[in-house]
């Protein structure tokens, strides 16, 4: 069976080298964007958040974040 399209929401502090983070997941996107909302509403930050894409399996995930983080 074939991945399911996952929506990770990440974060980051802001401080050198921080690494962006996983927030939560879903499959549904809007379910991801309201947590999105959520946190922003809590004071973070447009860009201290990021909404990523990616087949459902966890080492999909992480690989992705791992490549975000990479170039910290």
């Amino acid at each position: 069976m074939a991945n399911r399209k996952y929506h990770t929401l990440l974060s980051i502090d802001g401080s050198p080298g921080c690494p962006w983070a996983i927030e939560f997941g879903a499959y549904d996107h809007d379910t991801v964007w309201d947590e999105y909302l959520g946190m922003r509403d809590r004071g973070w930050k447009r860009r201290e958040l990021k909404i990523i894409t990616t087949g459902d399996a966890q080492a999909e995930i992480e690989a992705a974040v791992a490549e975000l983080n990479k170039d910290l």
